[in-house]
């Protein structure tokens, strides 16, 4: 009988790890769908400040009902609930059959995965919220760049309005304001020299995302953000046969150096020491 016993010991084991890991994915699990549902409402309003709805009538854009974009028909609330609502109609509208945008349940996915790790890395608070929002609506900015090569100045402001929060509670103002220094100089020479390479809202959402990171993080969401730009620049010249003469949306590389230094940045910053010091 006592033999049974290491065997029984790791069945426990196992047992015990099983549980906790369920235990793991009902305590994220509320957080990926409060996510989705973020996700759902940025990609919305990014089409629509794409198509220029917002602009025309913000409120009504903002608050009005989803609609098909085939046919008109107001989409059944049952069919708004993020992932399930595209699986529901097979991916196609109820009532004309056109097909829906695959983006949609992708961004809701991508949304809430985002919820999901930095609630695993920072927990739940207002801090955390702030921090999700700041790049939930980052991420919106760069669909609208990519898809209009515009950055609205309402997103930005209000990026701004959600980075006020998390600096304050970090206590160090001024770290912030270098921060915001140092991207605005950084573009704003980068402009002055090679006129038409950014955007003034490149330079203004560069800014704001510097505001809220601090001196240091900047330095590493700069750096992503030029790294990435470049190597997709390049691939794209050399794989659309335009030459390197193209002008691409800056906005979703910066908003990659902004999540590379909110999720990445302690790490990157040590290993920059090590090597330095």
């Amino acid at each position: 009988m006592t033999g049974t016993a290491p065997y029984r010991a790791v069945g426990t084991v196992k047992y015990a790890a099983g549980i906790k890991i369920m235990n793991r994915f009902l305590e994220i699990l509320p957080v990926f769908l409060f996510g989705t549902i973020w996700g759902s409402f940025f990609y919305t309003l990014a089409l629509r400040f794409s198509d220029g709805s917002v602009k025309e009538n913000p409120v009504k854009a903002l608050f009005s009902s989803s609609c098909c974009e085939k046919c008109g028909t107001k989409i059944n609330p049952v069919y708004l609930v993020p992932i399930i609502g595209f699986i529901l109609q097979r991916g196609k509208c109820a009532m004309c059959g056109e097909r829906i945008s695959v983006w949609y349940p992708i961004s809701e996915i991508g949304y809430g995965f985002l919820a999901s790790l930095i609630y695993a890395d920072r927990g739940a608070g207002i801090y955390s919220l702030c921090v999700f929002l700041i790049i939930a609506a980052s991420a919106c900015v760069s669909i609208i760049d990519a898809k209009t090569q515009t950055v609205p100045d309402s997103l930005v402001i209000s990026i701004a309005a959600l980075a006020v929060y998390p600096v304050i509670s970090a206590g160090s103002p001024g770290d912030n304001a270098l921060g915001f220094l140092l991207m605005f100089a950084f573009f704003a020479v980068i402009l002055f020299i090679f006129p038409g390479s950014f955007g003034a809202g490149d330079l203004k959402f560069a800014s704001v995302i510097g505001f809220f990171l601090g001196f240091e993080f900047s330095l590493v969401a700069l750096e992503a953000s030029l790294i990435s730009g470049a190597v997709f620049g390049a691939a794209y010249a050399v794989g659309s046969g335009r030459g390197f003469k193209i002008k691409i949306a800056f906005a979703p590389f910066l908003t990659i150096g902004l999540v590379t230094a909110v999720m990445y940045g302690r790490e990157i910053l040590l290993l920059y020491y090590k090597i330095a010091f």
